[in-house]
């Protein structure tokens, strides 16, 4: 799609005075990557946990002080150990500067992390995979919401409300990439699961869109090139590779492989543009551009690819020990409760993402957790600090297998080098507060403060960014706006974002989201 055609498509949609704004962001058109770009991420995660959650209960920002006033004292949920006391928190590392370390209740026994019973070896997976070397967490940001829609829409984009103003950051970063990419990733932006919703490109190119991919089977009558698949296609399917053309019949400087019928197709565009009004030409361009993703992914036979690439691999041939009591024949699940309850269900989502990854398929994955944490009961609290470790700690094999995977096309490196994984939620939920008697008040509702957590290329090691007031508030933390100034406030949803786009190395100028923004200082590598 061309940038002026786009331009015309913009000021329709958003008027004059936006479009200034996203042409002033280089939001019209995707951008190279920058050349200096070794040590930055090339492909996205997000790991999302529905319903919002609890993630003071899994690593702890707050001074030991505070603990007792908004922690419960230690009891059981389902069987399982819950809460705990600030003497049982422990660093898994010593602090990198003037940040706090990540630190987490030690609920595992240190002679034997896989022990059950008094025990509990959840959230383990952090030290056993010594996931701190590239990981930091910021806390307390103002999600500007507590509806699940609209808090939904700000951690995808940064801006909450009824709809997107500004496009999900999963599209920002397959968009800023296609051009470097468009050639080897076919499926820039691929969404695996999304409970809460899908993130919207809102604004951006076809290229930039999300597609729905939940299972490898479910590609086969689209993606497949097999004749087993599709036998419809036989005679059909013979590709031939020529230079690419846009809409209006200019080259773009790429190849393609089309079939007979696409290059056929593709081929009529340019003779029915400027035949009409301009917003059917943008319609045209639209149209041109989604066939040529289209026949990339088909030239590409993503089905294959995927067939043959291992998603879990080293926690199946080397599992860890400290998972001998989980269910033996999978890698990501738990159980606690005298095993009462099993998380199952969660190894094709995952296995899925690790195959897109593995396959240098995509740039920009997106995976819902499958456990909703929107409780709303008086046991709310310790089903957030049960089975949000149990979850958390899958979060770490997710990221112990990326870690052991290399890195395609980057000799040296690991998948976790090459890829920015952020765990979220919409939002946080009500926090526990203790009398003056000694006992403890346990609302469950949506709140709006939370924390995310960043892991991978370019990240800070061992930081724990901002903290929670007693009452669960953020607290304010060093920002670099958009004008390059510092300044010292509570962190947004927007910063969320511009932090992840910095440390995927873009600028500030490279994107534009409203209401403003700006970088929080600590979380990306120096």
């Amino acid at each position: 799609m061309t940038t002026t055609s786009r331009r015309t498509l913009l000021k329709w949609a958003l008027g004059a005075g936006q479009f200034a704004l996203l042409e002033r962001a280089g939001l019209l058109g995707s951008s190279a990557a920058h050349a200096a770009d070794t040590d930055v991420p090339s492909r996205l995660v997000v790991l999302y946990i529905p319903g919002g959650y609890r993630p003071a209960y899994y690593f702890t920002p707050m001074d030991d002080a505070d603990i007792p006033l908004c922690v419960p004292t230690s009891s059981t949920y389902s069987g399982e150990p819950v809460f705990f006391e600030a003497n049982k928190l422990v660093n898994l590392a010593p602090a990198n500067g003037s940040y706090k370390p990540l630190r987490t209740w030690q609920s595992w026994n240190p002679a034997n992390p896989g022990e059950r019973g008094s025990y509990s070896p959840l959230m383990y997976g952090f030290s056993h995979f010594a996931l701190h070397e590239q990981m930091s967490v910021l806390h307390g940001i103002d999600q500007g919401s507590n509806d699940h829609s609209s808090a939904f829409i700000a951690s995808m984009s940064g801006v909450a409300g009824a709809d997107y103003r500004a496009p999900a950051v999963h599209s920002v970063i397959a968009n800023h990439l296609y051009e470097k990419y468009r050639e080897s990733r076919p499926l820039p932006f691929v969404v695996v699961s999304g409970e809460r919703g899908t993130p919207i490109g809102m604004g951006l190119p076809s290229h930039a869109s999300p597609v729905r991919v939940p299972s490898i089977q479910a590609l086969k009558p689209q993606l497949s090139a097999k004749p087993a698949d599709n036998p419809w296609w036989t005679g059909l399917d013979a590709r031939d590779s020529s230079a690419e053309m846009n809409a209006r019949g200019q080259p773009t400087g790429a190849s393609l492989k089309t079939t007979t019928i696409e290059r056929f197709s593709l081929s009529r565009t340019p003779g029915m543009m400027g035949r009409s009004t301009a917003k059917v030409d943008n319609y045209l361009e639209g149209l041109h551009g989604s066939l040529t993703s289209v026949s990339r992914v088909l030239a590409t036979d993503v089905v294959s690819v995927l067939e043959r690439t291992k998603g879990i691999d080293t926690l199946t041939a080397n599992r860890p020990a400290y998972l001998s009591s989980y269910l033996s024949n999978q890698s990501f699940t738990y159980t606690f409760g005298l095993a009462n309850f099993h998380l199952t269900g969660l190894d094709p989502r995952m296995d899925l993402a690790l195959r897109l990854l593995k396959s240098d398929l995509c740039t920009s994955v997106h995976v819902s957790l499958q456990l909703d944490f929107d409780t709303h009961n008086g046991f709310g609290h310790g089903y957030s600090c049960a089975h949000g470790r149990g979850l958390m700690d899958c979060v770490a094999r997710f990221l112990g297998e990326l870690k052991a995977a290399p890195a395609p096309g980057k000799p040296g490196k690991t998948l976790l080098d090459d890829t920015l994984v952020l765990v979220m939620s919409e939002f946080g939920r009500s926090w526990a507060s203790r009398g003056s008697d000694g006992t403890y008040s346990l609302p469950d509702d949506h709140h709006p403060y939370t924390s995310v957590m960043f892991a991978g290329g370019n990240v800070a090691a061992n930081r724990q960014v901002g903290s929670y007031t007693p009452r669960g508030l953020g607290v304010p933390v060093d920002i670099i706006e958009e004008n390059g100034q510092p300044s010292k406030r509570v962190p947004r949803a927007a910063d969320t974002v511009t932090t992840a786009l910095r440390i995927m190395g873009m600028d500030t100028h490279d994107f534009f989201i409203p209401g403003g923004y700006g970088e929080v200082v600590g979380i990306r590598r120096a």
